[in-house]
C-alpha cells in the first residue's frame, strides 16, 4: 500500500488491535488520502482548510487561530500568502509567509513586530476553485465512510470525542 501503510481489514477482527493503533493508522491514511486528492487539484491541505473555512463563514481570525494547531514552520501563513498570490483571496495586508505575521503595506511597524490577523476574503475565482475542489473532497470523504450508516458515523465521532474528554479530564 502507498506510503508504507499496513493493509487492515475489518474482517480481520479489528478488536485485536488497540484503539490507538486504529487512530494512528486512520490518521495516516486520511493524510495520504487528502494529500492525493488535494495534490491532484494543486492545493495543499492548509490552503483547502482556509478556503473551506471562509466559505463556511468562519471569521478569518478564528479560522487562522484554529489552524495554528497544525502550524509547521509557517504552513498556515504560507498557505494564506499563496492563496492571495493566486487571486483566490483578497487581503488589504501584506502576508509575510516567513514569520506568520501580517502588516498593512503602509504601516511603519515592521512585520515581525505586529500580531495583527490579516483581513482576507474570497474572490470570485476563489469561490469557483473552492466549488471545483469541494467535489473531489466530497468524493474522498464519501469513500472513507462507505459502509457506515449515519448512526454508525455519529457513534464513532461521539465515542472519540468522549474518550478525548475523559483523557483531558484525567490529565488535568
Amino acid at each position: 500500500m502507498a506510503g508504507g501503510c499496513t493493509v487492515a481489514r475489518v474482517s480481520d477482527n479489528p478488536l485485536r488491535r488497540p484503539i490507538g493503533w486504529w487512530l494512528k493508522h486512520l490518521d495516516g491514511l486520511l493524510d495520504l488520502g487528502f494529500e492525493a486528492t488535494l495534490g491532484a487539484q494543486d492545493v495543499s491541505r492548509r490552503q483547502w482548510q482556509i478556503l473551506n473555512g471562509l466559505i463556511e463563514g468562519t471569521p478569518p481570525a478564528e479560522l487562522l487561530a484554529s489552524l495554528t494547531v497544525f502550524e509547521e514552520s509557517g504552513g498556515v501563513h504560507e498557505a494564506l500568502a499563496s492563496l492571495v498570490e493566486r487571486g483566490w483571496l483578497h487581503s488589504g495586508h501584506r502576508i509575510d509567509r516567513n514569520i506568520g505575521a501580517a502588516s498593512a503595506e503602509t504601516s511603519d511597524v515592521p512585520p515581525a513586530e505586529t500580531s495583527e490577523v490579516p483581513h482576507v476574503e474570497l474572490t470570485d475565482e476563489g469561490r469557483r476553485q473552492h466549488a471545483r475542489i469541494a467535489e473531489e473532497v466530497r468524493a474522498m470523504r464519501t469513500s472513507v465512510t462507505e459502509g457506515l450508516s449515519a448512526d454508525d458515523y455519529h457513534a464513532v465521532v461521539t465515542g472519540l470525542a468522549r474518550m478525548a474528554e475523559n483523557l483531558e479530564r484525567r490529565l488535568a
